[in-house]
Parts: C-alpha cells; structure tokens; sequence
C-alpha cells in the first residue's frame, strides 16, 4: 500500500509541500506512478515514526506514532 503526498502530511502534521520537498531531497523515497507521487507504507513507517494498519488513511484510528525510536534523520522534525 502506498500514499500521497498529501495523505502523509495529514498523517504526521506537516504540510504536503513539506512532504514534497523531502521526497525532492531525496530523504522520503517515493515512486511516481501516472504522475502522481506515492510513498509506499514501510518508508513512512520507517523514516517518519508512524506505524500505519491495514486501514485506510482516512481513518484516523488506523495511525499510531511508534514509540522509542526519533524518526531517522534528524532533520526532518515531524514529531
């Protein structure tokens, strides 16, 4: 499962150009499928912090901050 830029704003509280801007940095890998960035769930998970169910984004249940571990790369400040 993958999600947009946007999606994953909304999920860890910064902006969907925040978002971009990392994916352009090359420190939020992503794919771009018909045009449109997705960031598939293990990257976000891994890189930002948050660990994601079977759920869609939507939901906001679905959306869990993992605990003992600062997101890698230190300057992305999303917490």
């Amino acid at each position: 499962m993958a999600y947009r830029p946007r999606e994953v704003a909304e999920m860890v509280g910064m902006s969907e150009s925040g978002v971009r801007n990392l994916i352009k940095r090359g420190k939020l890998r992503a794919v771009q499928l018909d045009g449109r960035w997705l960031i598939p769930t293990a990257v976000i998970e891994a890189k930002l912090g948050v660990s994601l169910d079977a759920r869609p984004a939507s939901d906001a249940a679905s959306i869990r901050p993992m605990t003992g571990q600062p997101p890698p790369g230190g300057d992305l400040d999303v917490a």
